[in-house]
């Protein structure tokens, strides 16, 4: 992958994250309850968005270990799946309590940066790993404020508020990362 293409898939990253703030919950995504359907708003969003987040960590956490040019890149992936995997199992028991139905599958924006990660190896991995993930980790981190502030579900504020300070120690690590990646290009 070329750095062409590396800047590209950045700045698409940075467009389809700047504008939102979750994802919107259609009506074939929420359960029915036994006697109602229940309302459809910004907690709703936050599961589904926060779930198919995850699983493509979960994803991308796997393709670190084998692409990741660096030890650094790799313990991040490593770090990122774990912690994505037990923010799940948080995030589908709360969908659960409050009959939400997650997707099964990362969202189209997500798969599409997937695709771009397979196709990078080494230097190139860990540049476009680094750029990406400041830019998501930048984005939940607004998130986890709206949510926050907008958020009526104790569950799912529970879910922000204990993500919240991993979420900013993500992104510290991939900001130390990415000066360890400009110092060694200087070089």
């Amino acid at each position: 992958m070329s750095f062409r293409n590396v800047i590209t898939t950045l700045g698409v990253l940075a467009a389809i994250a700047a504008p939102a703030t979750v994802a919107h919950a259609h009506p074939e995504t929420t359960r029915l309850a036994p006697a109602a359907v229940r309302p459809v708003g910004p907690d709703a969003d936050f599961l589904i968005a926060a779930h198919q987040a995850n699983l493509a960590q979960m994803k991308l956490g796997k393709l670190a270990l084998r692409k990741g040019g660096s030890a650094t890149i790799r313990d991040l992936g490593r770090q990122f799946a774990a912690y994505h995997r037990k923010l799940d199992a948080g995030v589908t028991k709360a969908a659960t309590t409050l009959d939400v139905n997650l997707p099964k599958a990362p969202n189209s924006e997500q798969k599409m940066l997937l695709k771009q990660y397979r196709a990078a190896d080494g230097a190139e991995f860990d540049t476009l790993f680094v750029g990406s993930q400041l830019i998501a980790h930048e984005h939940a981190i607004k998130l986890a404020k709206i949510v926050l502030a907008t958020g009526t579900e104790p569950a799912v504020r529970h879910i922000v508020a204990a993500a919240t300070p991993v979420i900013q120690k993500h992104h510290d690590a991939l900001a130390a990362a990415q000066q360890r990646i400009g110092d060694a290009a200087d070089q």
